[in-house]
């Protein structure tokens, strides 16, 4: 071969070498491949610098490769973090990704992100990755102490590579007993902000001493960058979660206010028409229940029930009726046990109550319908009293001249037509009643008991006259007195009489009821009743028609007709028991039978009587009785 074959074959040699370094530095080989034939190719070198020069350009094209590499995944790695990040919407998963991440990049031991608290002058450690004691999760530490404080005194990056002698760094306790425990030396940290403002640190901490590299602290403020986007996206989140909340809030307020505003209207309506058809105040608690359905009752101002809803059976207890307070300028709600009592008021007067069984107070809407309902309940309570107070006068008016006619003077006019409504003829009743109880409440009282439309009164000579007419059996004054006495608490004494031609003699009732008050009252019997029938010899005496037969027959009646049908001695017992001044040994003997049996017809005697004919008054009003039977003859009481 000749020379310059073979100085051919040397460039060629060379050549080859080199295009071999370039395909090590091409593929990324490991750098003890690309060193060893770059020293190959210097050996060949004509002089030491040029060996020396192939050398430094090999390291700095290698190093160069690397970084870029090493960037290359790092992009990467920054890529998917953001990808990952983008998915993420829970700020404890963001930040544990983002420890996560800074760790993997750097190749530390460990990595933790602390924000700061809303004071400024706290960071407290939110999530850790890589710890391996419990010091260091969740420390909370002053914004001056270590390298976290560096960050947040200068907005820069910080790091220290022997934490614990670094004596340029402010130390703290606590802190310093978190780094021993993790054995922490080397520490970067890298602040986390948001529109420019710090927000926290993330740190990257490895157990050995560690400088960190311009790219490591490069890579992990891109990492921070990130983490603070992706924090920065989960506050506008849950600022816009927030925001459409009190939207949706404020929408469904608005949907219930404009609900309550058809309630309203609805219950204005129903509560309108009511009062244009001349409704009743049932029908005005079914359409308050239909609305708020809440049951309710009305009470007038003695507390007495006018209307119920709602109930399964009617309440067992009702709530008082608050005295009006005249210095109140509109009627006040208030509650008493499970009612909410709302004033039914007209003018300066206190019609009565509506309650509403409810366990609280109502919202404002629901207690101004019910205001409302309380408003037109005084409209038809004030209607129905108006009416009532002029049928009142009227039918006073009329009552007034018809008992006040001298006797044998008969009406000069027969009812007017204001009067057309009210029945003549038999079944009118007359009272005169004398009372300690205001004429009002007595009147209510009367009223519940008699249960007829068909109702006069008036004060008349110091007596409170009532006449009503009933075609059923109503209570007997004896009956009814004690019963109004014990609920007025105070003296109800009743005279009674029928009116026997209707309302043209309701003159003779009058004057016999008041005859019969009149006797009550002389002979002590406050808080009783009676017609002249239960008066006995008093009514008798008093009578001008001496009606034995009425009078034998009130009296021992039921008794002639027991033994007139059984056949039985009852009568004849009575008189040997008065003979023998009511010993039943001697009525016995008088009779020849054994005084068991006395007491057994005695027994029967109470039955039909009443047991209070053994009473003194009474007694003398039986053996009156006896005696005129016994004078007069057998009478036909049937």
């Amino acid at each position: 071969m000749t020379d310059d074959q073979k100085a051919q074959q040397a460039l060629d040699d060379i050549l080859a070498d080199q295009v071999a370094l370039l395909t090590l530095l091409a593929e990324s080989a490991p750098a003890s491949e690309v060193f060893a034939m770059a020293e190959s190719i210097a050996r060949r070198a004509s002089s030491e610098p040029a060996k020396a020069n192939l050398r430094e350009q090999t390291l700095r094209v290698k190093d160069l490769l690397d970084r870029r590499a090493r960037r290359d995944r790092d992009l990467s790695a920054l890529f998917d973090t953001a990808k990952d990040l983008a998915s993420l919407e829970d700020l404890t998963a963001i930040l544990t990704s983002i420890a996560m991440r800074g760790r993997e990049l750097l190749g530390t031991d460990l990595a933790y992100l602390s924000l700061i608290d809303e004071s400024g002058n706290e960071t407290s450690i939110r999530v850790t990755d890589g710890t391996v004691s419990p010091f260091l999760q969740h420390l909370r530490l002053p914004i001056d102490v270590g390298v976290g404080g560096a960050v947040a005194l200068t907005g820069m990056s910080h790091q220290s590579s022997d934490y614990l002698r670094d004596e340029r760094l402010g130390h703290n306790d606590d802190v310093d007993t978190a780094v021993s425990a993790e054995g922490i030396k080397a520490i970067l940290g890298v602040p986390l902000k948001v529109s420019g403002s710090l927000i926290g640190i993330l740190f990257a901490a490895h157990r050995t001493q560690r400088i960190f590299a311009a790219d490591e602290v490069e890579m992990l403020s891109s990492l921070a960058t990130l983490a603070a986007l992706a924090i920065e996206k989960t506050q506008l989140i849950d600022q816009s979660r927030g925001a459409l909340a009190e939207i949706q809030s404020a929408h469904a307020v608005t949907v219930e206010h404009q609900a309550a505003i058809d309630r309203g209207a609805a219950a204005h309506e129903l509560f309108t028409a009511i009062i244009f058809r001349g409704g009743g105040l049932e029908e005005l608690t079914a359409a308050l229940y239909d609305v708020l359905a809440i049951p309710a009752v009305i009470l007038d101002a003695d507390g007495e029930l006018l209307a119920s809803v709602g109930f399964a059976q009617q309440p067992k207890s009702l709530p008082k009726v608050p005295p009006r307070d005249p210095e109140a300028e509109t009627p006040q709600t208030a509650r008493e046990g499970e009612w909410t009592v709302i004033p039914i008021d007209a003018v300066h007067d206190r019609l009565g109550v509506l309650a509403l069984s409810h366990p609280e107070l109502l919202s404002d809407v629901n207690g101004r319908i019910a205001g409302r309902a309380a408003t037109v309940a005084a409209l038809l309570l004030f209607w129905r009293r108006s009416v009532a107070e002029t049928s009142d006068r009227d039918r006073s008016a009329f009552l007034i001249e018809a008992v006040s006619r001298p006797a044998g003077v008969k009406p000069t006019h027969l009812p007017s037509p204001n009067f057309s409504n009210l029945p003549d003829g038999a079944n009118w009743r007359v009272y005169a009643i004398h009372s300690g109880a205001p004429d009002r409440r007595l009147l209510s009282a009367l009223s519940r008991r008699l249960g007829s439309q068909h109702v006069m009164h008036v004060r008349y000579a110091d007596e409170l006259v009532v006449a009503f007419w009933s075609p059923d059996r109503v209570l007997s004054a004896a009956d009814l007195a004690p019963r109004l006495a014990a609920e007025l608490e105070t003296d109800v004494t009743i005279g009674e009489a029928t009116s026997t031609a209707g309302l043209v003699s309701l003159r003779d009732a009058y004057e016999e009821a008041s005859m019969c008050l009149k006797v009550l009252q002389t002979l002590g019997r406050q808080r009783t009743g009676a017609n002249r029938a239960r008066l006995g010899v008093a009514g008798l005496l008093l009578s001008d028609s001496r009606d034995l037969t009425s009078f034998v027959a009130n009296q021992l009646g039921p008794v002639l007709e027991y033994d007139r049908r059984r056949g039985t001695d009852l009568t004849i017992t009575l008189g040997a028991y008065f003979r023998a001044n009511r010993n039943v040994n001697e009525t016995a003997q008088d009779l020849r039978v054994h005084p068991n049996t006395v007491t057994q017809r005695l027994a029967r005697i109470d039955h039909l009587l009443g047991a209070n004919w053994r009473d003194a008054g009474s007694s003398l009003d039986v053996q009156l009785s006896l005696l005129i039977h016994s004078v007069v003859g057998d009478l036909d009481f049937g």
